[in-house]
């Protein structure tokens, strides 16, 4: 949010309901209702216009597809914490995004 108020710029949260969910599906979009709900409650409390948007599927083509949408300057992104081997393992959503994105990538810890 410290980006979006530096920049005054319209912020877009994105929440990522994964396929490898199913089983947990209905929890998790209700998980991320909320959690999108609060963060939107926060940035309005700073003035900032916000957008949510709940997303399924794979979360980096989901964040980048969300991002094209949004017609995005930048993107902020988490960092899992992952060590080398994980990431080399399993991949590293932030890494993909990285490496993929048309617009300015903030990976934060």
């Amino acid at each position: 949010m410290d980006y979006a108020s530096l920049r005054k710029a319209h912020l877009f949260i994105v929440f990522v309901v994964s396929p490898k969910a199913e089983e947990d599906k209905e929890r998790l979009i209700k998980q991320g209702m909320g959690v999108l709900e609060e963060l939107k409650g926060r940035a309005a409390k700073e003035g900032l216009a916000v957008t949510t948007m709940l997303e399924a599927g794979n979360p980096y083509e989901a964040i980048l597809n969300a991002a094209d949408r949004a017609k995005a300057e930048a993107i902020v992104v988490g960092t899992s914490g992952k060590t080398a081997i994980d990431r080399v393992l399993i991949g590293s959503v932030s890494e993909y995004i990285v490496r993929n994105s048309k617009c300015t990538v903030i990976v934060v810890k």
